[in-house]
């Protein structure tokens, strides 16, 4: 490891002990605020991004992409992929539950399977653009509306299912790079290359790989939908699905 490295480790080790030393733990009585399901409580749901226990004030413990316990570490049991109460684990079961105005309102997922299941994409975007909405109980529900107004990469099917990012980074759980996860994955239901899914078979309406189907899934770009994703000749403003990784690698930012 390089003298640079072992400084950064050093900080970031630093700075990880400087946000548990501030943590609280406590839900505050009649806010709105975001907690684990493991009793932690992650932070203040507030247009007051200067209070130490804001989910967005990015230098206290809630809102640092180096604490703990925040959801914007992507290291930490609450921002991490594979976290066990996180955010971002598309399998988790327990993910944060969300309360607004001291009333449960559902819980903050990227497991759609996950009752009263609110997507992490529509949560975020809400949270971060508007805030008033989010305070008055009123989120971003649908994940590629989220995707499309952030103005994302990505695939989605013509029956609104969202098929992956189109970032090239292998180890983002939603991109179609990451071949173990949901959009990358040979064996899964919602990969484009799965030849046996809907949207990878040869003979369903809806895959990218079916010749004749008019309605197969379509690339984003920047929020906007720019071309078919098809082996489908007679379909214009079209890109090969084998094409479609370096194309990515072209023409999407690689992080966030």
């Amino acid at each position: 490891m390089s003298r640079e490295d072992q400084t950064k480790e050093l900080l970031e080790k630093i700075l990880a002990d400087l946000y548990a030393k501030q943590v609280t733990g406590v839900a505050p009585v009649g806010q709105s605020y975001l907690a684990a399901q493991d009793g932690q409580f992650l932070g203040k749901i507030t247009d007051n991004q200067y209070d130490r226990d804001s989910i967005l004030n990015e230098y206290g413990p809630y809102g640092s992409p180096y604490s703990n316990t925040s959801i914007f570490n992507e290291y930490s049991p609450y921002g991490s992929p594979y976290g066990q109460y996180s955010i971002n684990n598309p399998y988790c079961s327990t993910p944060p539950k969300l309360v607004i105005n001291d009333k449960l309102l559902g819980f903050v997922t990227k497991n759609q399977y996950v009752t009263d299941a609110i997507p992490t994409e529509g949560f975020l975007y809400t949270l971060k653009n508007d805030i008033h909405s989010l305070l008055s109980g009123q989120i971003v529900q649908n994940q590629v509306q989220a995707r499309q107004m952030s103005g994302d990469s990505f695939i989605q099917a013509a029956d609104g299912t969202f098929l992956g990012s189109l970032r090239p980074n292998k180890y983002d759980q939603d991109t179609i790079f990451n071949r173990y996860g949901p959009y990358g994955s040979r064996y899964s239901q919602t990969c484009i290359f799965n030849r046996y899914s809907p949207y990878g078979g040869r003979y369903s309406s809806l895959s990218s790989f079916n010749p004749n189907t008019s309605t197969p899934p379509q690339v984003y770009h920047g929020g906007k939908a720019i071309a078919y994703l098809t082996v489908n000749t007679r379909l214009r403003s079209r890109i090969h699905p084998d094409e479609i990784m370096n194309w990515a690698t072209q023409n999407v930012r690689k992080y966030g």
